[in-house]
C-alpha cells in the first residue's frame, strides 16, 4: 500500500508541473480532478480494447465546477477543434463537423462534413474502416444518441459489427455495456447528448451541471464493466465535439470558448499528451494550437490496438500514446512546413503521398518552394503521421458572368484550373475545380498558361488578358473565344493601354462606364468603357487617397473581380483576399482574409 501510494503522489506532482504554467480558467483543471487522477501503465500481453466516450457540447472548464467522480479518475487535458482558423483546416465548431473529425483524424476539409448537414464522408476512411481493414477480426460498435452521426457515416457503417442511434442517453449506455459484454467489442464509440441539449435549452447553470453529473454517473456505469474485465487492456478516451459561446447557449464560431475541448484517457500517454508545445509559429486564441488537436483522437485508438498507421491516410495528428511522431504539423506560411520533436531520427516528409524528402526531426521546419496548386503534406516518424494541407495555387483572373440573374463568376488560377462560383448561394459549383482547356472555355486552353487578367465588358463580351501583352475577346452567348484572337494590344484597340500591355495583372469593370487595370509596379489605370480610351493622367500610384487601404498590398495583387453594386474583390499573391466596398471606395475593415472553406466554399479545393 505505502508503495502505491508513493507512486500515486509522484505521479500527481509531474501532473501538477505540467499544468503550473496554466493560468486561464479554461486552462485550468481543478484541484479536485488533478487528486483524484488515477494514471495506469499498459498491461502487457492483454488483449487491446478501447472505449471512446463523447460527451457532446461538454464546456472544459465545467467539468472542475461540477460533480464528476468518474471523469475525475482519468488524465485529462485541454485541446482544441475547429481547426487552425484562417487556415484549410477551419471547420465550424458544431457537432457534425466536431464528430466527423473526432472518427475520422482529419478536419474538415478532408472528409467534408462542414456543417450539421448529412454529408458523406466517402473519400477519407473512419476509423471503424481503418480498424477493420487492418484487422477483420477485431469487432466494432458505434452508440450513438444523436442519429446524425451515422448518417454522415452511412456508407461505412459496413465496417461496423454493432451500431445503433437514438434512443436517448440511457439507452446508449444499455447498448454499450451489451456491445462491451455480450458482443465482445474491441473499439466501442458512445455518444452521450443531454449535456448539449440542456446548453443549447437554458445555456450555462444549474441545469445544465446537473446533465454533466447525470452523464458521469451514464459513464461511470460503462466503466464498472470494462473494470470486471481483468483480462483485457482497456484504452478509455473521453471527448467532446466543441465548446460553448458565452453564455453556453450555441457554438459555432472561432471563439476561444467554442475551440476549447478536452481529451481525457485511463493511460499517462506519451508527450503528445502530457506537454503543450509553447514555440508554435501560430500563437492565435492564446496559444491554444500547442495542446492536444481534436485529430488525435483516432491514431490513439489505432496505436493502442495495434493497427499500423498508412501515410496515405494523412491523419492530422499524431498519437497520444505509445510512440510519438512529429507534433504540432503546421504551415508556418504559404512554403514552410513546422513542426516539432526532440527525437534524433530523421522525419520522412511526402507530397501528395509521394516522398519528397528526408530530414532531421530536430530541425523543425522544411521549406518546399517546388510546390504548385493544394498540397498535403505528411510527415513520417516513429511509426505515426501527422499533416497540413497548403496552397501555392493562385488565382489570377476574375471573370463576372452573364446570366441575366448575375450569380455566376469564374475563377481562373495559376495551376491551369477554373472554378464557377455561384454568387448568390456564396460557394463553388460542385465538381469544380476544373482543367481549363477548349473544351471548357473553347479557343482558350491553349493559352490557360498565360492568362494575367479578365473582366466582362458588357453583357455579351468578355476580355481575357495574356502575359505576353496579346488579348482574347470572349463570346458569352456562344461560349468561345472571337474568331481572329487573340491579338496585341495596340493604341489603335485599346487606346493608350499598349505602352502597359505586359504588365497588366488584375482587371475590373466599375460601373460599366469604367474600367481599372491593375500593374505589377502598384499603379493602376482609369480606362473609359463608354469612350473606349484611357482617361487622361494615368497611371496613378496606388494610394490611400485613391484606394483607401489599398496601398500595403500593392504590388501583391493577382486579380480582381466585380461582384454586385457595392462590393469587389482582390485577389493577392499569398492566397489571400480583400473586400473592397466601391460605396465608401475603401477596404473593408478585418481584411485581408485567408481563400478556405469558410471564406469561399470549395474555391480553393
Amino acid at each position: 500500500m505505502k508503495t502505491n501510494y508513493l507512486f500515486k503522489l509522484t505521479i500527481l506532482i509531474f501532473t501538477l508541473s505540467i499544468y503550473s504554467c496554466e493560468e486561464s480558467s479554461l486552462e485550468n483543471i481543478d484541484s479536485k480532478q488533478k487528486k483524484s487522477s488515477k494514471k495506469t501503465a499498459s498491461k502487457s500481453g492483454l488483449k487491446k480494447k478501447v472505449l471512446l466516450v463523447g460527451f457532446d457540447g461538454l464546456q472544459f472548464d465545467k467539468i472542475s465546477e461540477t460533480s464528476t467522480p468518474n471523469l475525475d479518475k482519468l488524465n485529462i487535458v485541454k485541446a482544441y477543434t475547429g481547426g487552425i482558423e484562417g487556415s484549410f483546416s477551419e471547420q465550424k465548431t458544431k457537432s457534425g463537423p466536431g464528430w466527423t473529425t473526432i472518427l475520422t483524424g482529419v478536419w474538415a476539409n478532408k472528409h467534408q462534413v462542414k456543417d450539421n448537414s448529412t454529408s458523406n464522408i466517402s473519400k477519407v476512411k473512419g476509423v471503424f474502416e481503418l480498424i477493420k481493414e487492418s484487422n477483420s477480426s477485431l469487432k466494432t460498435a458505434s452508440i450513438v444518441t444523436w442519429g446524425p452521426i451515422h448518417d454522415f457515416f452511412r456508407d461505412k457503417l459496413n465496417f461496423l459489427d454493432y451500431h445503433s442511434k437514438s434512443g436517448g442517453d440511457e439507452n446508449s449506455v444499455t447498448n454499450a455495456i451489451d456491445a462491451i459484454n455480450t458482443k465482445e467489442s474491441d473499439f466501442v464509440f458512445v455518444h452521450l447528448d443531454d449535456i448539449d441539449v440542456v446548453g443549447h435549452s437554458v445555456g450555462f447553470g444549474n441545469s445544465y451541471n446537473k446533465a454533466i453529473t447525470k452523464a458521469d454517473e451514464q459513464f461511470g456505469k460503462i466503466v464498472s464493466e470494462i473494470e470486471k474485465r481483468t483480462n483485457e487492456d482497456w484504452l478509455i478516451m473521453v471527448v467532446t465535439d466543441h465548446g460553448r459561446a458565452i453564455g453556453g447557449y450555441g457554438h459555432g464560431g472561432q471563439s476561444l470558448q467554442e475551440k476549447t475541448i478536452f481529451v481525457g484517457m485511463n493511460k499517462i500517454g506519451n508527450e503528445e499528451f502530457t506537454s503543450v508545445v509553447s514555440t508554435i509559429p501560430n500563437k492565435n486564441f492564446n496559444s491554444i494550437y500547442g495542446n492536444v488537436a481534436q485529430t488525435a483522437i483516432v491514431p490513439s485508438v489505432l496505436t493502442h490496438l495495434g493497427v499500423l498507421i498508412k501515410k496515405e491516410w494523412q491523419l492530422n495528428s499524431t498519437s497520444l500514446v505509445g510512440n510519438v511522431g512529429a507534433r504540432k504539423v503546421m504551415m508556418q506560411n504559404t512554403n514552410t512546413i513546422y513542426w516539432e520533436s526532440n527525437l534524433s531520427n530523421n522525419v520522412d516528409i511526402y507530397r501528395n503521398n509521394v516522398f519528397l524528402n528526408s530530414v532531421p526531426a530536430q530541425q523543425g521546419f522544411f521549406v518546399d518552394n517546388e510546390s504548385e496548386g493544394i498540397v498535403n503534406y505528411t510527415l513520417l516518424l516513429n511509426g505515426q503521421t501527422a499533416s497540413v494541407v497548403s496552397s501555392n495555387s493562385k488565382i489570377i483572373a476574375g471573370l463576372d458572368w452573364n446570366d441575366n440573374l448575375n450569380n455566376i463568376a469564374y475563377f481562373f488560377k495559376s495551376d491551369n484550373k477554373y472554378v464557377r462560383y455561384n454568387k448568390v448561394l456564396d460557394k463553388s459549383y460542385s465538381g469544380y475545380p476544373k482543367e481549363t482547356n477548349n473544351s471548357s472555355w473553347a479557343g482558350l486552353g491553349e493559352y490557360k498558361n498565360l492568362i494575367s487578367a479578365a473582366f466582362k465588358w458588357n453583357n455579351n463580351k468578355g476580355y481575357f488578358f495574356l502575359k505576353d501583352g496579346r488579348y482574347l475577346r470572349y463570346d458569352m452567348n456562344s461560349d468561345a473565344v472571337d474568331a481572329g484572337y487573340p491579338v496585341s494590344i495596340t493604341n489603335n484597340n485599346w487606346s493608350g493601354l499598349a505602352p502597359y500591355k505586359s504588365k497588366i495583372v488584375a482587371a475590373l469593370n466599375w460601373d460599366d462606364n469604367d474600367a481599372y487595370f491593375f500593374l505589377n509596379d502598384g499603379t493602376y489605370i482609369k480606362y473609359s468603357i463608354s469612350n473606349d480610351k484611357i482617361i487622361p493622367g494615368y497611371p496613378k500610384e496606388i494610394t490611400n487617397t485613391n484606394w483607401s487601404g489599398l496601398v500595403s498590398y500593392k504590388t501583391k495583387i493577382t486579380a480582381a473581380v466585380d461582384w454586385n453594386s457595392i462590393y469587389c474583390y482582390f485577389f493577392l499573391s499569398d492566397n489571400t483576399y480583400i473586400k473592397y466596398s466601391k460605396i465608401s471606395n475603401k477596404v473593408v475593415s478585418g481584411y485581408p482574409k485567408l481563400i478556405n472553406d469558410t471564406t469561399w466554399p470549395s474555391l480553393n479545393n
